[in-house]
């Protein structure tokens, strides 16, 4: 785990990387970051070979002009995805136990329409990943509390969280199970959903799959320990 800090400057060009490299899937110029933050080349150039330095992009080259001569290119590691996660999603709280505990509050005063709306308003038009996965999952949090008896009929929720799988692997089998027994009840006289929210139910879970594999696994575990506490 890289433990070096940053500055907001270096920051700002470590979530550039990450977000062009998310849209390209290929390794990144400095050029690229130069062209997206409006800067100058040297300037693009030399804060990210800082950031190499640190731990937080890998490099890569690209054969250019004659024989021997090459283009470094960055690819972001993992540790500088859950960097720019961090800081997009938490600057403003403490952590991000806080911020799901008041958003549970929230959604606990709601009922299962409401609950359901709130969320998708929330994630419907949401580019950050880790906001629709931390949405999601707390809508599920209260689903699992409503629909305690019919989970635990079909897998022993405890067990999964407590079982140190492959965190993204668990949250996803957590999700899908939990919402696959809602779906089972929608139209039950426990909550009696009309059409329209149980089709926004269906795009948020739709969503926080696309959403899933775009938060790294070790973030997706500190995920897994706050659900531990809270379920």
């Amino acid at each position: 785990m890289i433990s070096a800090k940053i500055t907001r400057r270096q920051l700002q060009f470590l979530e550039a990387v990450v977000r062009e490299y998310r849209d390209t899937h290929l390794p990144v110029s400095y050029r690229d970051i130069a062209f997206r933050l409006r800067v100058s080349r040297w300037t693009a150039y030399d804060i990210l070979q800082e950031l190499y330095k640190k731990g937080f992009l890998s490099p890569k080259y690209r054969p250019v002009g004659g024989p021997g001569r090459s283009e470094i290119l960055y690819e972001p590691t993992e540790e500088a995805i859950e960097k720019v996660e961090g800081a997009t999603m938490f600057s403003p709280i403490h952590s991000m136990g806080k911020w799901f505990v008041e958003l549970q509050k929230k959604l606990e005063k709601l009922s299962i329409e409401s609950a359901i709306n709130f969320v998708y308003e929330k994630i419907k038009n949401e580019e950050n990943s880790l906001k629709v996965v931390l949405y999601t999952l707390s809508l599920t949090v209260i689903l699992t509390k409503i629909f305690n008896v019919e989970i635990n009929q079909m897998i022993n929720v405890k067990a999964i969280i407590q079982s140190h799988t492959y965190a993204p692997a668990v949250l996803l089998f957590l999700t899908e199970s939990i919402y696959a027994v809602f779906e089972d009840q929608f139209d039950s006289e426990k909550i009696k959903l009309d059409k329209t929210s149980f089709q926004k139910f269906q795009d948020i879970l739709k969503k926080y799959r696309e959403s899933a594999s775009q938060v790294s696994p070790s973030f997706q575990d500190k995920i897994v320990r706050y659900l531990e506490a809270i379920i």
